[in-house]
């Protein structure tokens, strides 16, 4: 299995900025506004109604994309950029770290790119200065869509977990089930990389070697590298 490596240029695509700003729900919902364009829609859900006593409570960024528009992956491949957040002005947040669930290759012009399509929530384990105290957050989000063009946005995304009860919200089981595509740093005896090495004289191709059991029907492989450098589709 093996891929071309490519430097990373900007999208080839007309490129729009767009600033707006969604407001904070009510604390019950567990959910800020939707910020909402041509392209579809996004806001900031938390998987409890309160922050319970624990100093950590799952938070998302849930995405609902319009058919054929997609946002792009912590390594987005030939183009594109991941959505960025800045939880400046927020209060009794420590850290957000963001996991990205298991991404799809778009190839399109040429392009190789990683991403995602349709509805994605992007989960959130949001730590708290002091546990068990109320949780005012605002996020800055940046994030670009994109079809057979490319539209930058920025908006502001609000949202209040009070103290009490983290009782699950209905956001919850969605926040569960996409961090669990989180890709793992684990290999069983049924799937297992036995190799990785750059082909002597081209070190543009990066050649794999993996163990399946039972074999792979259609293989691919996403490789993270240093900036400015992405990989192509693999050759099987």
């Amino acid at each position: 299995m093996t891929g071309h490596g490519a430097r990373c240029f900007g999208a080839v695509a007309l490129f729009l900025l767009v600033v707006g700003a969604a407001g904070a729900a009510r604390a019950e919902d567990a959910a800020s506004d939707w910020f909402v364009t041509d392209q579809g829609r996004v806001r900031l859900v938390a998987g409890g109604e309160g922050v319970g006593t624990a100093d950590q409570v799952p938070l998302g960024l849930e995405f609902d994309l319009k058919p054929h528009w997609k946002i792009y992956w912590r390594s987005p491949g030939d183009a594109g950029y991941p959505p960025q957040l800045d939880w400046t002005g927020s209060d009794n947040l420590a850290a957000a770290k963001i996991s990205w669930p298991a991404p799809t290759r778009f190839s399109v012009l040429g392009l190789e790119t990683v991403g995602y399509e349709g509805h994605v929530v992007l989960p959130i384990a949001a730590t708290l200065i002091h546990a068990g105290a109320a949780l005012r957050l605002k996020a800055a989000l940046r994030y670009l869509t994109c079809s057979n063009i490319c539209v930058p946005y920025e908006t502001s995304l609000a949202l209040v977990l009070p103290a009490g009860p983290g009782t699950p919200s209905a956001f919850a089981a969605p926040i569960a089930r996409y961090a669990a595509l989180e890709p793992r740093r684990q290999q069983t005896p049924a799937l297992s990389i036995r190799s990785a090495r750059a082909i002597p004289g081209k070190p543009e191709i990066l050649e794999l070697r993996v163990v399946a059991d039972p074999p792979l029907a259609m293989p691919d492989v996403f490789v993270e590298g240093p900036d400015g450098i992405a990989f192509g589709a693999p050759r099987v």
